[in-house]
């Protein structure tokens, strides 16, 4: 283990200065990864299943009940049914609004350090470029010094020396470039499921708001007809 790390570092001094932002930008880019890979472990839920519990007890009257079922969620979906049932009794035009708003803000929480990553893989193979540049650079230099005659073995050595840093820097973006469209596809879904049941929301309130009127408008009648009858 120990000589594992020596020589990590032997390559790291041997790459250059530029290996240092560039180790850099790998310690950061791990540290998105791991983070990310626990949120959306930690957010995860199923949103049909919850959607269909929440509207029985809806439609049972059990408010109480179906606010605290959202709110045991950890996840976008159940904040953003929260937020529903909280402006239920509004219009819909501002019903509509106020989901809007939330999923945008739960889309916001999801994208986190996202484009920093993005950053990360795609500044880490020019920096990586860069130095292999500097690298040649000072090896022909050391050619033009002595007019040509050179030993072949220190050109080639100072030539390895150049493309650690290239190698280095595809050795950070790669993964990073592989976990960034992983990331984005667990973003596009999760957008998705906030819009889908942003709509089943609503159209759920419609129609309980019109089967209610209807119930309403029924019992008007019925009261008439009594009424008429007694008469």
């Amino acid at each position: 283990m120990l000589d594992a790390i020596q020589s990590a570092v032997s390559m790291i001094g041997k790459g250059g200065f530029l290996m240092f932002p560039i180790l850099v930008c790998s310690i950061i880019a791990l540290t998105i990864i791991i983070e990310r890979l626990y949120y959306f472990k930690r957010i995860q839920e199923n949103p049909e299943t919850m959607f269909g519990n929440l509207k029985q007890l809806l439609q049972d009257g059990e408010h109480p009940k179906a606010l605290k079922l959202v709110k045991n969620s950890t996840g976008p979906i159940g904040r953003l049914m929260e937020a529903g049932i909280h402006n239920k009794k509004t219009p819909t035009w501002k019903l509509e609004e106020k989901l809007s708003v939330t999923a945008q803000e739960e889309v916001n929480k999801v994208s986190k350090n996202i484009r920093a990553l993005e950053v990360i893989a795609t500044i880490s193979p020019l920096m990586g470029l860069l130095g292999t540049v500097i690298g040649m650079v000072r090896a022909f230099n050391k050619v033009a010094e002595y007019s040509g005659q050179v030993d072949p073995s220190i050109l080639a050595g100072g030539i390895w020396e150049a493309l650690l840093t290239t190698a280095a820097g595809l050795s950070v973006a790669i993964p990073a470039v592989v976990m960034l469209h992983y990331f984005d596809r667990k973003i596009e879904k999760i957008s998705f499921l906030l819009s889908k049941f942003s709509q089943l929301l609503i159209h759920h309130f419609d129609e309980e708001y019109q089967h209610r009127g209807s119930t309403e408008f029924k019992r008007a009648q019925e009261k008439a007809r009594i009424a008429r009858v007694q008469r």
